[in-house]
This record gives C-alpha cells, sequence and structure tokens, in this order.
C-alpha cells in the first residue's frame, strides 16, 4: 500500500517537516501535528512520522536511527500508542479531510454542495 508522509519529527536533528503538498490543511491542524510530532519524538527520543496510507487511513510510527542503538522500540510504541489516544480527535478530522479533499468521491460531494 502507498505511504505519503504528511509531517515528521527528529529526535536525533532535532528538526520537524511538514510535505508541502498538504498545505491546504488548516493552520491550526497544521501546528497541532507539528507540535505532536516534535513531543512525541522528544519523548521517543527517535523519530515520529505521520502520514497518510493510499486509502486515507491515518498512519503513526516511531523508529530511531540505524546506528542507534540504545532506541527503545516498545517504549516508542507506547508513546506512540499516547499520542494516538490523546490526538484521536485529530486524526479523526484528519481522515475526514482526505477523504473530502483528496477523493475523487469528495471532491464530487463538495462540487454538488457548492452548486446548492
Amino acid at each position: 500500500m502507498t505511504k505519503s508522509i504528511l509531517a515528521a519529527a527528529s529526535h536525533y536533528k532535532r528538526a520537524r517537516y511538514f510535505n508541502e503538498e498538504y498545505t491546504d490543511l488548516p493552520t491550526a491542524v497544521r501546528d497541532e501535528l507539528q507540535a505532536a510530532c516534535s513531543l512525541s519524538a522528544e519523548a521517543a527520543r527517535g523519530i515520529v512520522t505521520v502520514g497518510f496510507y493510499g486509502d486515507g487511513t491515518v498512519f503513526v510510527e516511531a523508529e530511531g536511527a540505524p546506528d542507534d542503538h540504545n532506541y527503545d522500540e516498545i517504549g516508542a510504541r507506547l508513546i506512540v500508542d499516547s499520542m494516538l489516544d490523546e490526538k484521536a480527535e485529530l486524526f479523526r478530522a484528519l481522515r475526514l479531510w482526505y477523504a473530502a479533499f483528496r477523493t475523487e468521491e469528495g471532491k464530487t460531494l463538495l462540487q454538488n454542495v457548492d452548486k446548492a
């Protein structure tokens, strides 16, 4: 299944990334997503990535650098699970946004609403 990265943050580089393909997301959503990625990456002491699968399902992943032998996969998974729980509404909104603005069915529906 294809994946598209939406946002990511790295504890190693102290940097965050937001995919320019998704700048049509509301600013508040982008800010909340980047903050959540940054906080989770720092807590996991690794890299946290949020994105969409081709069907619009949201995924969240954590990983360590290949040479980081101290990276705790189990602890990182717990941090990601906590992020998923705390930000459940955000991820639900992202799925709906994707369905409305990134699928042909959603675009057709929005065009019909605009005509009404």
